[in-house]
């Protein structure tokens, strides 16, 4: 049994992971609450912004023998932020960032809640734009309406680029299969950890012609 696979337990890894968030600077120590179950950490309590809410879960990924985790934490409400000033902030960082085609999204706010839509050419742009509004200081959840409308490709070379790039980035490449249908990836099979699930999709995600991915990965263990 390689290192790889060596199962942890749920102590170990709970105390891991609470060390990962007490250690991160962006986080205030004992914010967040911690349950681990079979390898599955479930984070809980009241944070204070919705970019916390993401980095907490983020650093719970990274911790060697996590196999998924539930983000249940909630914005505490952030009175000093109407939905006016969210906006602008959103907008702007969309503009800034320079993955995010101009004049393709609209942004709405509705009670802290930010929602984008339109079109993007290219499957990365989308990731890009939740990115790019995700830092945005007092929202308080985000929905996106963007198509994909790229120019189509074949399925096969779309396949074969992401399989040549999984093979570049990742030595655990082979243990991944992709199937390509109309554009949409389904990635399926085991990896070592969900850190490597995750770097699956995201190479998955920025293939060109990639309209869609779908991660059936699962982490060894499962």
């Amino acid at each position: 049994m390689t290192a790889a696979t060596i199962r942890r337990s749920d102590l170990e890894i709970h105390t891991d992971v609470v060390a990962e968030l007490d250690w991160d600077a962006r986080l205030d120590p004992g914010e967040v609450g911690v349950e681990v179950d079979d390898g599955v950490v479930t984070l809980r309590g009241t944070i204070a912004t919705y970019p916390k809410l993401h980095a907490a879960a983020n650093l719970a990924a990274r911790v060697p023998g996590v196999r998924a985790v539930v983000n249940e934490l909630a914005v505490r409400e952030a009175e000093w932020y109407d939905d006016l000033s969210i906006a602008s902030g959103a907008r702007l960082a969309l503009e800034l960032d320079p993955d995010v085609p101009n004049g393709r999204l609209e942004c709405f706010v509705r009670d802290g809640r930010i929602t984008l839509r339109g079109s993007v050419d290219l499957a990365y742009q989308r990731l890009a734009a939740e990115a790019a509004v995700s830092r945005i200081n007092g929202m308080r959840g985000l929905d996106l309406e963007i198509e994909v409308r790229g120019h189509s490709r074949g399925d096969a070379a779309i396949h074969d680029d992401i399989r040549d790039a999984l093979r570049r980035r990742l030595p655990w490449a082979k243990l991944v299969r992709v199937a390509v249908v109309d554009g949409t990836v389904t990635l399926s099979g085991r990896v070592p950890s969900l850190i490597d699930r995750l770097a699956a999709e995201e190479t998955a995600w920025r293939g060109r012609g990639v309209r869609h991915v779908i991660d059936h990965l699962l982490v060894m263990g499962e």
